[in-house]
C-alpha cells in the first residue's frame, strides 16, 4: 500500500484516523481524573465524553466496514445524547481502553477494504453530505472525528493546559 502509483482511497482517510489517535494522546496528557469528566469555563462536553464519544463512533464505522464491534460505551456517547451525572459514565480507565481498542480494530478494518468495495455504496440508511459512496461515508466520518478532536484541544486549554498542536 506504500507504492505511491498503487494509493487507495482508504489511504488517506485512514490516514487522519492515525493523526487523530496522536492528537488524542496529546490532549489527555497531564489530564486529571477530575479534569477528564470536568465541564470547562463556559460550557460544551468534558473530554471523557469527547472520548467516549469517538471510541463510540469507531465502533459503528467497524460495525459498517463488516468488521462488528461494540466499544462496550453504549448509548451514553451517542450522538444527540445529554450530558448526565458524572457518576452514570463508566471509568476512565473504561472509556480510554475502548479507545486503545479502537485503534488497531480500525487499522485492521481499513486493511481489509478492497478499492471496489470503497468505490461502491455507503451503508444503507446513511445520509451523510458528500457520501456517495464508501470512501465519502468514510472520509466524513474521519472529519467528524476531526472535529471532536479539535474540541479535546479546545478543552484542555480551557482547564489551564498547553495546547497540543503548533
Amino acid at each position: 500500500m506504500s507504492n505511491v502509483t498503487t494509493l487507495s482511497a482508504i489511504e488517506p482517510i485512514a490516514l487522519i484516523f492515525k493523526l487523530n489517535n496522536n492528537m488524542v494522546d496529546r490532549s489527555l496528557e497531564g489530564i486529571s481524573d477530575e479534569e477528564f469528566w470536568q465541564v470547562a469555563p463556559g460550557g460544551g462536553n468534558p473530554l471523557g465524553w469527547l472520548l467516549g464519544h469517538v471510541a463510540h463512533t469507531r465502533g459503528q464505522i467497524l460495525t459498517q466496514i463488516g468488521h462488528p464491534h461494540d466499544s462496550g460505551l453504549g448509548p451514553l456517547f451517542a450522538r444527540g445524547a445529554a450530558l448526565r451525572d458524572r457518576s452514570e459514565y463508566p471509568s476512565r480507565t473504561a472509556v480510554e481502553n475502548a479507545w486503545k481498542e479502537s485503534r488497531s480494530r480500525m487499522r485492521d478494518g481499513f486493511a481489509s477494504i478492497t478499492p471496489e468495495r470503497l468505490a461502491g455504496p455507503p451503508p444503507a440508511g446513511s445520509k451523510l453530505p458528500g457520501a456517495d459512496t464508501l470512501a465519502g461515508y468514510l472520509a466524513f466520518l474521519a472529519f467528524h472525528e476531526s472535529y471532536h478532536v479539535g474540541q479535546m484541544g479546545y478543552v484542555r486549554r480551557r482547564l489551564g493546559h498547553a495546547g497540543i498542536a503548533g
